[in-house]
């Protein structure tokens, strides 16, 4: 390798330190409530340690470091704040770019996933979504939030939108704890919706936060694999918010085939999912960020990104037709297909 390639190589993994160093303090920032406090007030390293009755000498190297990787700036007074757009992307949970939820997963959660690796890739071990746990459904739910949000309120209604108002029945395959069946039932409340879900914990929360929500009346979740659904003739819409690289993939032509037949003819099915490159050398490009890391971040999970080819394969062989293809930010794929 020649000089530069070595220097290029070299600056690649010292810009990988830099970031996961940058995740650990944003999630020291998350959990000890440091980032909420200067979204309050700017403040110098003293007064934040003070007001959280934290170790000051610590608080002075995490304001300092935090300025350095750019999640923090300072005025002439040394007192510090976040910098621009921080408080939107880590504190905001609304907005569609936030991610304080996904680094607190990732420092714990995935942490955990990543320490299994080693032996995994030994021995081929998966440790599977439901196994993880209800606090790990929990925290998926949470990620997810802003982007469902924006798929009920944005996306769904230019496409379904009069269907909706007017009163459909609409399936969420892989509906986890439910929070996006509860997000279209409160725009919608002249439709109904059921939840399927593998995952016992997502389920469970479903179905205590319909009871506490007073939604058990237009709302029903149900644990069952996708393949497994009994539906028949009994749906207009389907929706697969993040779910088609989850299934695994000896299930998944069952599961588009139970979705087939329980939509009514005419009825459609909405995926949003990531699409892996034909070439891997396309991996490089933006479009395919977020697929990249979903795909080792799930690794584990058993999950497998399926290229534009697999995915449409697999609709068509289970019997969709009038398959519409778009993107959502330039990295989430949409599909709509009709039966």
């Amino acid at each position: 390798m020649t000089q530069s390639g070595t220097k290029e190589a070299f600056e690649r993994v010292q810009a990988a330190f830099r970031g996961h160093q940058t995740l650990q303090l944003i999630y020291l920032g998350l959990e000890l409530g440091l980032l909420e406090s200067l979204r309050s007030q700017p403040a110098t390293p003293d007064a934040l340690a003070a007001a959280l009755s934290l170790h000051p000498p610590y608080v002075r190297v995490w304001c300092e470091v935090g300025t350095a990787f750019g999640v923090l700036a300072v005025d002439d007074a040394g007192r510090y704040r976040l910098a621009a757009g921080m408080d939107t992307v880590l504190l905001d949970a609304d907005h569609p770019r936030f991610v304080g939820a996904f680094v607190r997963g990732f420092m714990t959660f995935l942490a955990d996933d990543f320490a299994r690796y080693p032996d995994a890739f030994k021995h081929g071990h998966i440790h599977a979504f439901h196994q993880h746990g209800e606090a790990f459904s929990a925290w998926v739910s949470n990620v997810t939030h802003p982007m469902q949000r924006l798929v009920a309120g944005k996306i769904l209604p230019d496409q379904f939108g009069s269907g909706l108002q007017a009163g459909i029945d609409v399936l969420d395959i892989g509906c986890g704890a439910g929070q996006f069946v509860f997000k279209l039932a409160a725009l919608y409340p002249n439709s109904r919706f059921t939840g399927v879900d593998a995952d016992p914990h997502g389920i469970e929360l479903a179905q205590r936060a319909a009871a506490i929500n007073g939604m058990g009346d237009r709302t029903r979740f149900i644990h069952t694999g996708g393949e497994t659904m009994p539906f028949e003739n009994a749906f207009d819409l389907a929706v697969m918010f993040e779910v088609l690289h989850e299934l695994p993939v000896e299930v998944r032509p069952a599961v588009m085939r139970a979705a087939y037949r329980a939509l009514r003819l005419g009825g459609a099915l909405f995926i949003l999912d990531e699409t892996w490159a034909d070439d891997p050398r396309q991996l490089v490009e933006p479009a395919y960020h977020m697929s990249v890391l979903v795909q080792f971040s799930e690794l584990l999970w058993g999950n497998v990104v399926y290229t534009q080819d697999q995915q449409t394969r697999l609709l068509t062989e289970a019997g969709f037709v009038d398959l519409q293809r778009g993107d959502l930010g330039g990295t989430f794929t949409l599909i709509t297909a009709r039966k």
